[in-house]
């Protein structure tokens, strides 16, 4: 029996270079992907727990919030790669290794551009915080500049891990992601333990990617060329890199206008939201519904009925956890942080953004639908303009609540609530309007 154990589960962790079975590649990923997610919880306890909330936690949060901005072009690459490299293989190996060599060209242009970039705009960057003190631009200053690594690596990362996926190849991927939260986990509890310094947690976010991105580099080290050229296919990934920039930074940007207006409320306010937000998304993260429904979506063009199947199913899974959370926030932050240094201020501002946060939950599970349904359809030009006027919205909402009405952590939440409503309603009634205009078309044919 053991022997018989043994051999399974050789079997499901054996690397090598061959395309995985999709059963194993479940398994595996699921499995990784599991414990990954459990470090990555374990990491913000640790924070909670050994350093508690301060002036110094905003500044680490925030630094990871100015970067978001950037890191968003790394997940829309990422996206816009695989299914391209997916073809490209179809085509044949030099097909696929020409284009994963322009790709990687892209990639280190892309990259070393961000980096100097983020250098440059930093002294205009550190004024988003509006409400930090010097001291607390200080800190930002610090954790921001420690995070560089971290941001570069970032891209080069998710170039070999699409390629690694494009291949089949989905264990080692998810190796790299379970290195990376594994690593920074512990360095920052070790960290935090023996120093008590808030410079720890940039620092292992740093050296956790150097080591999970040297980790893929090894795996795919025969894909390391550079390549340039430009034809048909290369315009329509320029021209869909930008659309989706947009539609993916969504909610990268709503944390980042969340936060800035936090930066009003004083001390342990970016922490209490960004402690409240993580909490929220939890059955998100879990559950990730959008990742099923794009498949079914490819499968029938994104068909209205199809839309409003999985809206139905993320307003049936939403509300009930919304509803949890609104009612329970309270007792569930104490029970998961409420320990160490994580005192009770920490945990009465924590509870309230949780709990507010959770109005949102379900819109957070019908944005991904809706804006995969229009990439689906080819059809990201007015979904772009809906996602940008968005966040105007959200950014005009949280100086309305927070600044005019005075509603502090809540009022931030409010705005993000709203805000995610007239996303969803605009998007999909855009929808809607298409769907009705190719009935009637199809109608008058007949």
């Amino acid at each position: 029996m053991k022997s018989k154990i043994k051999q399974i589960l050789s079997e499901i962790f054996d690397l090598n270079t061959k395309p995985e079975a999709i059963r194993y590649a479940l398994i595996r990923s699921s499995f990784l992907n599991l414990f990954a997610r459990f470090a990555g919880y374990l990491k913000h306890l640790a924070i909670a727990i050994l350093l508690g909330f301060s002036y110094q936690t905003d500044a680490v949060f925030m630094a990871l919030s100015l970067l978001g901005i950037f890191l968003i072009f790394a997940d829309v690459f990422d996206s816009i790669g695989i299914p391209n490299l997916v073809e490209s293989r179809l085509e044949g190996q030099e097909a696929f290794k020409k284009l994963s060599a322009l790709l990687l060209t892209f990639t280190l242009i892309l990259a070393f551009s961000i980096l100097v970039f983020s250098i440059l705009l930093y002294p205009i960057l550190k004024h988003i915080p509006i409400g930090f003190s010097e001291e607390a631009k200080h800190y930002l200053g610090v954790s921001y500049f420690f995070l560089l690594p971290y941001l570069c690596l970032n891209f080069i990362f998710q170039h070999f891990g699409a390629v690694l996926r494009s291949l089949r190849r989905f264990t080692e991927y998810f190796l790299g992601e379970l290195i990376f939260s594994v690593s920074s986990f512990i360095l920052i509890a070790l960290g935090l333990y023996f120093f008590r310094d808030f410079r720890v947690i940039p620092i292992s976010f740093s050296i956790s990617q150097v080591l999970a991105t040297l980790f893929l580099l090894l795996r795919a080290k025969e894909f390391i060329h550079l390549k340039f050229y430009f034809d048909e296919r290369v315009k329509l990934i320029l021209n869909h890199f930008f659309y989706l920039s947009a539609l993916y930074g969504v909610f990268h940007l709503y944390i980042l206008v969340d936060r800035a207006f936090a930066s009003l409320l004083g001390e342990k306010g970016i922490s209490a939201l960004t402690y409240g937000l993580l909490v929220v998304t939890v059955p998100r993260n879990i559950v990730k519904l959008e990742h099923m429904a794009i498949t079914a979506l490819s499968e029938v063009k994104a068909s209205f009925e199809k839309i409003n199947l999985y809206i139905k199913y993320s307003l049936l899974i939403g509300i009930p956890f919304a509803l949890g959370i609104f009612i329970f926030g309270k007792v569930a932050v104490s029970l998961i942080f409420g320990y160490g240094r994580f005192s009770m201020t920490d945990v009465a501002l924590t509870a309230e953004a949780t709990r507010y946060y959770a109005l949102s939950l379900a819109f957070m599970f019908i944005w991904p639908i809706l804006y995969r349904a229009y990439q689906v359809l080819n059809w990201l030009k007015p979904v772009f303009f809906i996602a940008i006027i968005g966040i105007l919205v959200n950014g005009f909402l949280n100086y309305l609540f927070v600044v005019v009405y005075k509603f502090g952590i809540k009022g931030i939440c409010l705005g993000t609530f709203f805000a995610y409503f007239f996303l969803c309603l605009s998007s999909y009634f855009v929808l809607y309007y298409r769907h009705n205009i190719g009935k009637r078309r199809n109608f008058n044919e007949d």
